[in-house]
């Protein structure tokens, strides 16, 4: 009988994933099904489409695997009947804005319960609503925050060893971290650390961590203050930062930035000169350290010496570490590796032979980490795709489109890339909807806008259509075997380059070839496409090769600004209704505007 394992994370990009005898079958982001940006709480959507996909039923889990911070408030019984009561309203008033279900609690929160009760976790967990959920003989395994980013980045990268570098805001972490899958009782009995990073050193199938930083000098949380100061939401627009920092010149910041986030003098940690503060907490002294530094500067020097101070101190810790440990492949995963430039900075360290960046970096990637770590065999070998969500056929697209009276034809398996190819070098935007949806932040071929890479204008068309910023770069998709000819240093990155984690140098003669996605900073961040893992969008590639000389197309999210990349089809007919894009590809029809 195979063993099917359930993780989940419930942080700020909650998602729900589910493995089969250590290898992930499906994952998805609930912001994809719930359709709110950054949705958080329990992710009760994707728990239910992952069983679906999978064909089985709750009671064929195995383990019911979450990563330490948060757990649904429901299983957990209240000490007192006034605990009980309060926690039924609490619910009873979440439930009116979505579902009781998606309350949760942090488990630090809940262990003081018990411990104010003089009670046990497992006498306080509700394990007859458990199981009345239908998880009637999963066992529930609880995991390190940081534990859980470290293994997707190592156990997806393929390497034999690696460094393995975690960075983020904060995340609660297991004093006794070696333990991969905790049960209640042993948490319980352990201290508690809030951890912004950690650096590990990945040998024979087993991390050993080494260093780690607390909240006090917390790389995420300064890039995030910086991403509040500009005026963006943290932890969404992070990305915007480092899109306007490539047009910072000036480094008059620096050095107050510095003060604010800076590598420890043995170069083993983070540090703050904030931390000293007396009055409030570390958080709010150093956005008021940012706030003050930035009066009277640029939104592009603000980002510019955000950008640099973050790669200085990143790369000075990471470059001694490979340095004393003697690794030479680097394996990253945490929310800060969403930085594509700070990440391309890593790949050209001398001491890198390679980079891996797990392909989900964020919280929303968790969910992977948690459905692998409690089965006892796990694969470890490179991550092949992430394409491990839903796709719908042919059939249930036919009937969608004649319920909407779009006008549609079906093309043939040998006409469609052909005609796709063509229209976009005809400078037509073209909607691609194929197969099962990525997992994670980028749009790889299967939810994908297209465009051409050959007029730099065509970005502020997209940006118009797409409501979004226009300092924003566009990303290019590009033929696997054409990427070292257009990309500097491109061989230390290739894996990482097929889910778009890292940008590049462009060779001087492309820039004025594939002007649209290169940014200003001279680099871009290339998806590799290989015909062996995504055929249809590699064909696609081939043949506008074929009509215009370049392997290289504009590949954009399908999405609107502040909205989920589309899942369903219904999400991609809508785009097309409102003029998002000039016409759709689903699946194996092309399907234009209502007249």
């Amino acid at each position: 009988m195979p063993l099917w394992t359930l993780g989940l994370a419930m942080e700020s990009d909650a998602s729900a994933a589910l493995a089969r005898d250590g290898e992930i079958v499906v994952a998805i982001s609930e912001e994809r099904l719930s359709r709110v940006k950054g949705q958080w709480g329990y992710p009760w959507r994707s728990v239910n489409e992952c069983l679906r996909i999978a064909g089985i039923r709750r009671q064929d889990v195995d383990f019911f695997s979450v990563v330490l911070n948060k757990f649904p408030s429901s299983y957990f019984r209240r000490p007192s009947r006034v605990d009980e009561c309060l926690e039924a309203w609490h619910r009873f008033r979440r439930g009116i804005l979505g579902r009781p279900e998606d309350v949760t609690v942090t488990l630090t929160d809940f262990f003081d319960e018990v411990r104010r009760a003089g009670a046990t976790p497992d006498g306080l967990f509700d394990w007859k609503r458990f199981h009345d959920d239908g998880f009637e003989k999963a066992q529930v395994r609880i995991l390190d925050h940081h534990h859980a980013h470290a293994h997707s980045a190592a156990a997806f990268s393929g390497f034999d060893e690696a460094l393995v570098v975690t960075v983020d805001c904060v995340g609660p972490c297991c004093a006794q971290h070696e333990t991969e899958a905790h049960t209640l009782e042993s948490i319980f009995q352990q201290k508690l650390l809030p951890l912004s990073h950690t650096t590990s050193a990945y040998r024979n199938g087993k991390l050993q961590r080494l260093h780690f930083t607390d909240l006090d000098g917390s790389p995420g949380s300064f890039y995030g203050s910086v991403t509040q100061e500009l005026g963006f939401v943290s932890p969404r627009h992070e990305g915007k930062v480092t899109g306007l920092a490539a047009w910072g010149k000036t480094t008059v910041l620096d050095e107050p930035f510095r003060r604010v986030l800076s590598l420890s003098k043995d170069k083993t940690h983070f540090v703050s000169d904030q931390s000293g503060e007396k009055h409030g907490n570390i958080s709010e002294a150093r956005k008021a350290a940012i706030h003050k530094a930035a009066q009277g500067q640029s939104r592009e020097e603000i980002a510019g010496s955000a950008q640099r101070v973050l790669e200085q101190t990143i790369l000075g810790h990471v470059q001694w570490a490979l340095q004393q440990t003697g690794l030479h492949n680097l394996a990253l995963a945490g929310g800060v590796f969403g930085n594509v430039k700070l990440n391309q900075h890593l790949m050209e360290l001398p001491e890198v032979d390679r980079i891996f960046v797990f392909p989900a970096m964020s919280d929303t990637g968790l969910s992977a980490a948690a459905a692998q770590i409690p089965a006892p065999n796990i694969p470890r070998i490179a991550v092949r795709d992430v394409y491990w969500g839903p796709e719908f056929s042919n059939a249930e697209i036919e009937t969608l489109l004649k319920q909407g009276g779009f006008p549609y034809e079906r093309l043939t398996p040998s006409d469609r890339p052909r005609r796709i190819a063509q229209l976009i070098a005809d400078s037509k935007v073209v909607g691609l909807f194929q197969g099962r949806m990525e997992f994670g932040p980028r749009a790889l071929g299967n939810r994908t806008i297209l465009a051409s890479p050959c007029d730099a204008r065509i970005n502020d068309d997209l940006n118009q259509r797409l409501s979004r910023s226009e300092f924003m770069p566009f990303a290019p998709s590009v033929l696997a075997e054409r990427c070292e000819e257009i990309f500097e240093n491109f061989k230390k990155g290739g894996h990482a380059a097929e889910f778009m984690t890292v940008t590049y140098t462009v060779r001087e003669p492309w820039r004025a070839k594939i002007p649209a996605v290169v940014h200003v900073d001279g680099t871009a961040r290339p998806q590799a496409v290989h015909r062996e893992k995504n055929p249809r969008y590699y064909d696609i590639l081939k043949a506008y090769e074929t009509i215009t000389s370049l392997p290289v197309v504009v590949n954009t999210s399908f999405n609107v600004h502040e909205e989920p990349i589309v899942c369903a089809p219904g999400e991609a007919l809508q785009a097309l209704r409102e003029k998002r894009i000039d016409i759709l590809c689903i699946e194996d029809f092309l399907v234009s505007p209502q007249s």
